[in-house]
């Protein structure tokens, strides 16, 4: 009969060969990939592809952040609320990685981006579409702890939201070409999105969204392969500022023509005072306010909330109107 005696390894040898197991685990999980100088082989991530240049990048984040800047005035004087979205992250990545770092839920709009051919989506967190419904409907926007499906009536107020947003995201691209953006499609779960195949590289680019009770996302999502044309003539127009030398020239009157379309919000003050609360509780159709200031001086004029200008009130074509007198240098 065999001897097992020799067979059962002890408590050292057992050790022993763990500790020589997790040090080999750990050399192949350090494993540094050294390019050769000169060498024809290059390193390649299939999931997380580089195909997008740097110069093109840092030409996408200046757009964005603009864009950002818009989309933030735009819901905010939608809902009549202070809302911030900042750009966070522009990547490329699988069709499928992007899928993938979704949550379960989210409100995704598949959007036709003609001229081009193809679509991307839009995607944006419950949390704040939550919010966003509670605020349009006068309540505080906070979130709700259960996260479900929107209802007929909640999609329908978020789709004037989508569209507003759409409507941004391709009108940044209207030094380079003209884009009619539309949204065609609509779901709330990330996995049954299809056009595009999985393998195909998108360029995805990250906001976050804070309101006054929550926080989220907004994910912007195109196939690169339908973004090359458009790209290309980014980058073109950036290479030819700094070959003329006239960059700065170049860049001020680009903005110019980014800024001249841009709506903002200008109003005239008539004046202002302190009133208590219960007056204001008793107040009722034919009431009186007395104001501080006399019948005979300016108004003043505010540009999205800053006071820019004096003014006077009157008529032009039948319609009530403000005449510019003076501009307030302090703001105030």
């Amino acid at each position: 009969m065999e001897n097992t005696d020799d067979t059962i390894l002890s408590s050292e040898e057992v050790e022993s060969l763990l500790e020589s197991l997790y040090e080999n685990q750990g050399e192949a999980e350090h494993v540094d990939i050294i390019e050769e100088e000169g060498s024809r082989v290059k390193y390649y991530d299939f999931k997380r592809p580089n195909t997008v240049s740097r110069e093109k990048k840092r030409s996408l984040y200046k757009l964005y952040e603009a864009t950002a800047h818009q989309i933030s005035r735009e819901i905010s004087n939608y809902l009549r609320t202070t809302i911030q979205v900042n750009l966070n992250s522009i990547e490329e990545l699988s069709f499928e990685i992007f899928k993938n770092t979704c949550s379960e839920l989210m409100l995704i709009n598949t959007i036709s981006l003609a001229p081009l051919h193809g679509y991307g989506c839009i995607a944006m967190d419950m949390g704040v579409c939550f919010s966003i419904v509670e605020k349009a409907f006068g309540g505080s926007g906070k979130t709700q702890n259960e996260i479900r499906k929107l209802t007929d009536t909640e999609i329908a107020i978020l789709d004037n939201i989508m569209e507003l947003i759409t409507d941004k995201f391709a009108g940044s691209w209207k030094l380079y070409d003209d884009m009619k953006w539309r949204s065609s499609d609509s779901t709330m779960e990330p996995r049954y999105l299809n056009f595009v195949s999985d393998a195909e590289v998108v360029l995805l680019i990250a906001f976050t969204v804070n309101l006054e009770h929550s926080f989220g996302e907004l994910k912007l999502c195109l196939p690169v392969s339908r973004m090359d044309k458009i790209l290309g003539k980014l980058i073109n127009n950036n290479t030819l500022n700094t070959k003329t030398g006239d960059s700065t020239k170049e860049s001020t009157e680009s903005l110019e023509k980014l800024v001249q379309n841009i709506k903002v919000v200008v109003a005239g003050v008539l004046d202002e005072t302190n009133i208590p609360v219960r007056d204001i509780a008793n107040l009722k159709v034919g009431d009186v306010l007395k104001l501080d200031s006399n019948i005979t001086n300016n108004l003043k004029v505010s540009v999205e909330g800053t006071k820019k200008f004096y003014g006077r009130l009157g008529l032009y074509n039948s319609k009530k109107s403000i005449q510019i007198t003076g501009t307030i240098k302090d703001g105030r």
